[in-house]
């Protein structure tokens, strides 16, 4: 067994029973050994000083559309629901080579950006194939995840290797079987949004994961779609709602009573979508929250800069209401609902928990696998606050020294281990340039009008609503 002891850095284990402290952390093969003030050094093959620096569990992200890397950028001016019309038609473009190496991509800029675990909402899972693909790009980048088998049909990818939901939940079981309950990535499913089917179709879709024993998504953005799952029995901790941003308290109490998780995407929600994001809300009604990046094509993969927008909006959103009832700037028991050390709770334990992950990652319990995240205080040193407060206020993805998965140091001196920058950014090059029609051999052509209008009208939908 080789041990590696993190020396002396200020620790954020994200267990109750542990608590923060300055101390060291010693990682065994794929294993946290030992959390403490002070481990003996005796028998440790690697020591890594972190004395100027803060040392956490990895981030987790519970939504992520790691297929759109390549095309990053493309959505970044989109207003409303042009989204949909701008990015995706081209899900049925991407052959399965293109969705190893954009899936790779995505998760080379997610370590990077010191998350360790990702729910991979994946579009584009247009055929069998495209799925393999998928699952073994995120082995080979190194990350833990949860691939979301998505059973949206993609009628526009010309040929389609699934014609019916009996075909994806067949093959959907036929992968499962092939893996462990233990293995770094795992499979989830990526559900219909609700009002892209029939609520009997949605039926059948969450009891499908269920059976199979996996945990699910999907995008809420009407009214009204959390009491209709709730109609139908189907609520419960396996179900992550994402943005959810309509949502009644009445709602917010059928999830609290009934399990289910809100994933927020703040900077999605407020600069694409325009969402007030749900954070606030469902803290203040006890629903488990957690947080996404969302559209890689349209913002970057760094996690903290996502959660510290998320604290901006939170407390605009709080502070806002405070001023409709003649309070402002005052301090209550109720507002504000979340500082530092809660989002980075939310961020990493609680995400851990919402996608059943809890037992084996998010905090730095010993006998849990070593997904850690060291991050260098700078050249100006530790904040004068509180240690979480400089994570989520003062670090940003430049201050990123190593991130261990499984114990193994996937990013080390804030680079990745054994990745080719220039050999994947050609790689993702190739693959925009086929998906956008610029590539030798590429007979895609650009989008009309009426693609376009099609798509925005359907919120995603293939076919008009």
């Amino acid at each position: 067994m080789k041990k590696t002891l993190l020396k002396g850095g200020s620790v954020l284990t994200m267990d109750p029973a542990l608590g923060d402290f300055r101390g060291d952390v010693l990682i065994g093969d794929d294993r946290i050994l030992d959390v403490a003030p002070k481990i003996d050094e005796s028998e440790v093959d690697e020591i890594i000083d972190a004395a100027d620096s803060i040392v956490l569990p990895g981030l987790v992200d519970c939504h992520n559309h790691m297929w759109q890397a390549p095309i990053r950028g493309l959505a970044s001016n989109c207003w409303g629901r042009e989204y949909f019309g701008v990015i995706h038609p081209l899900a049925g473009r991407y052959r399965p080579q293109d969705m190893h190496d954009a899936t790779f991509g995505a998760g080379a800029e997610l370590l990077l950006n010191g998350v360790t675990t990702v729910f991979d909402f994946c579009h584009a899972t247009n055929s069998p194939e495209h799925a393999e693909a998928s699952l073994e790009a995120l082995e080979a980048v190194g990350i833990r995840a949860v691939f979301g088998f998505c059973f949206r049909p993609r009628p526009e990818a010309g040929t389609s290797s699934f014609d019916t939901l009996d075909e994806r939940i067949a093959v959907l079981q036929r992968l499962a079987n092939a893996r462990a309950t233990t293995d770094r990535v795992q499979l989830g499913v990526a559900l219909n949004n609700i009002d892209h089917v029939s609520l009997e179709a949605h039926a059948r879709e969450v009891k499908a994961a269920r059976e199979i024993g996996l945990v699910s998504t999907l995008h809420s953005n009407l009214q009204g779609q959390v009491t209709s799952s709730h109609e139908l029995g189907l609520l419960g901790p396996d179900v992550l709602w994402v943005h959810a941003g309509p949502a009644t308290d009445a709602e917010l109490t059928m999830l609290r009573q009934n399990g289910g998780t809100i994933v927020s995407t703040p900077q999605i929600e407020a600069g694409h979508m325009g969402v007030v994001p749900m954070i606030g809300r469902a803290v203040q009604q006890g629903v488990p929250l957690v947080f996404g990046v969302d559209a890689t094509a349209a913002v970057s993969g760094d996690f903290l800069t996502h959660l510290r927008i998320g604290h901006a909006l939170s407390r605009l959103t709080e502070v806002m209401a405070e001023r409709q009832v003649g309070r402002s700037g005052v301090r209550t028991p109720t507002f504000p609902s979340i500082d530092a050390p809660a989002l980075l709770r939310m961020a990493t334990l609680d995400a851990a928990r919402a996608l059943g992950l809890d037992d084996r990652v998010g905090s730095l319990t010993p006998g849990k696998q070593a997904d850690v995240l060291v991050l260098r205080t700078g050249p100006f040193g530790l904040a004068a606050s509180s240690v979480a407060d400089h994570v989520v206020f003062q670090a940003s993805a430049r201050d990123i020294d190593l991130v261990f998965v499984d114990g193994v140091p996937r990013v080390r001196g804030g680079a990745l281990a054994g990745v080719s920058l220039p050999e994947l950014r050609a790689r993702l090059d190739g693959v925009r340039d086929w998906v956008l029609g610029r590539a030798p051999g590429s007979h895609w052509t650009e989008l009309t009008a009426e693609d376009r209008k099609r798509y925005e009208e359907g919120q995603g939908k293939a076919t008009p609503a």
